[in-house]
């Protein structure tokens, strides 16, 4: 059988699918698995799921929350946080395919649409659920923030969001 970069595949010795990513020798493959990670795989251990052709890989971001108008909730009380999750299960349908700039390029988008709807909608302070990780994704987060007048962030608190989140207070 003969396996195309963009092919969809399953292994045969362990849970999940991923997608072809990179043809390396006549008897190994590069998969980007489910969890984002790519891994090198003979090819003798993979099942074709779909195609190509059959599995489109296009370049665009088809999701609702790209398109749509982002709003805070209406029932906000007057000191209370906007909670905003940053992570891409969250934020996806599907993201596996994307490269890590990519996949930070559409988070720090939607962080700034965010904070933008805040601004606007008069929220006096937003959480940014951001994970812990590298750490990558926060210190965009904090260099973006200097484009925004009269914000102070801090570590949101620990007890509720661990390492993981980011205060935005907008006055």
């Amino acid at each position: 059988m003969e396996f195309k970069i963009g092919d969809k595949i399953s292994f045969l010795n362990e849970k999940g699918t991923g997608v072809i990513t990179n043809i390396l020798t006549n008897y190994r493959v590069l998969v980007m698995n489910d969890d984002g990670f790519e891994i090198s795989y003979p090819l003798s251990e993979l099942v074709l799921l779909a195609s190509k052709s059959e599995y489109k890989m296009d370049s665009k971001w088809k999701n609702e929350k790209e398109e749509q108008e982002i709003k805070p909730p209406s029932h906000l009380a007057v000191d209370e946080a906007w909670e905003v999750d940053l992570h891409l299960h969250e934020l996806l349908d599907s993201y596996l395919q994307k490269s890590d700039y990519e996949k930070l390029t559409f988070q720090i988008k939607y962080f700034k649409k965010c904070m933008d709807a805040a601004i606007a909608h008069r929220i006096k302070k937003v959480i940014f659920i951001h994970g812990v990780g590298k750490g990558t994704l926060k210190q965009e987060i904090l260099h973006a923030l200097k484009d925004y007048e009269r914000v102070r962030n801090y570590d949101a608190p620990f007890r509720k969001y661990g390492y993981g989140a980011l205060a935005v207070e907008i006055s």
